[in-house]
């Protein structure tokens, strides 16, 4: 009982944290500015925006099904596609989104196998995102190039789990016949695939306030970094306000900046 009621608190308190941070992010735009916005958008960047969204959602199923196939799940394409949307659901259950791993335990197979394959997806997205974060926060604060360091965090990573790969604690979730450093590729280059088309996005939606690509690509890169932050509901509110925040140096209206962020994800 008292798990029960710890577990339905936190969720009160990061749902109010969400909202809290949408709330912040709203007060310094008037609502109308927002709509004139979107409303001031062509038809056509609204239909390679919602595009985007659909190839960016084809990617990820890829990734899934890649990783589902390497570590011997066996399970159709109509139950897998179940399971992944039911992942995006799950992600409203966790602050960060990390709730997310809980669509494993629908996938039929040994919980070692679930484990396994939840682990190489979420270790190599999290090193995709931390190997571009720091050179994104370089390009639009040169002075901080402590930051570039980040990049070395998945490099070392890697290091380290090479050289305690034959420790009992590791060797116990190893799975024999899986090709640990070819599925990380793939899954690495997928998810590349998946932050171009995010920044695509971006892109398409500010266009028309000439930023360029390489600044769009950084203030997007950032934004998903701190939305991976375990303190609101699948980032939402600190998504918004670091756009926000991150464009208005160059001139894009907190409104703008709010609204692309909710358009895209």
């Amino acid at each position: 009982m008292r798990q029960s009621v710890k577990k339905i608190f936190f969720y009160l308190l990061k749902v109010g944290i969400s909202a809290t941070l949408v709330w912040m992010a709203v007060r310094r735009i008037e609502p109308e500015n927002f709509w004139i916005y979107v409303q001031s958008l062509p038809v056509s960047l609204l239909i390679l925006t919602i595009l985007g969204s659909v190839l960016n959602l084809l990617l990820q199923f890829i990734r899934f099904r890649l990783i589902i196939d390497e570590c011997r799940h066996e399970i159709n394409n109509p139950e897998l596609i179940k399971v992944f949307f039911m992942g995006f659901a799950f992600r409203l259950t966790v602050p960060g989104g990390h709730g997310e791993a809980a669509k494993m335990l629908f996938i039929p197979g040994k919980t070692r196998n679930r484990v396994t394959a939840y682990g190489i997806e979420k270790i190599t997205i999290s090193a995709v995102i931390l190997f571009l974060f720091g050179p994104a926060v370089v390009l639009l604060f040169p002075q901080h190039k402590v930051f570039l360091l980040f990049s070395l965090i998945p490099a070392t990573g890697a290091f380290i789990l090479y050289k305690l790969r034959e420790k009992p604690w590791i060797k116990k979730w190893q799975l024999s016949g899986i090709r640990y450093k070819l599925i990380a590729a793939k899954t690495a280059v997928l998810t590349l695939g998946i932050y171009f088309v995010f920044i695509f996005q971006y892109w398409i939606l500010l266009r028309m306030l000439s930023v360029d690509w390489f600044t769009v690509s950084a203030v997007c890169i950032i934004a998903m970094g701190a939305a991976a932050l375990p303190v609101s509901v699948s980032g939402l509110g600190i998504r918004e306000n670091a756009t926000a925040w991150l464009l208005a140096d160059f001139g894009v209206p907190p409104a703008v900046g709010i609204a692309v962020p909710l358009m895209v994800f």
